[in-house]
């Protein structure tokens, strides 16, 4: 059974890196990685259970909004694909 995947856009690194914090500390979440996309944004990639991971995004985009001042996007995929799994660096994934 796949794992669900979750993924958090903000503009800064210190924005996400807030929400990380926040996200660990309120569940159990694994973070997968964190990317810098351009043009200033970064995002991050955790994976868990479904409610776990829709919880933890949930709590990570009201920290990074709350620290940013700005908008947040987030998605959650509760049965990802290959291609999700890899991007959100599940290495499993990658070169099989």
């Amino acid at each position: 059974m796949a794992r669900a995947v979750g993924f958090i856009e903000a503009e800064g690194f210190v924005p996400v890196f807030d929400a990380v914090d926040a996200m660990v500390k309120a569940t159990e979440v694994e973070v997968r990685g964190a990317v810098r996309l351009g043009g200033g944004l970064v995002a991050v990639a955790v994976t868990g259970d479904l409610a776990t991971v829709e919880e933890a995004v949930e709590v990570g985009e009201e920290v990074a909004r709350a620290v940013s001042g700005r908008a947040v996007k987030s998605i959650v995929f509760a049965s990802p694909c290959v291609p999700v799994q890899a991007l959100a660096g599940d290495l499993s994934m990658v070169g099989s």
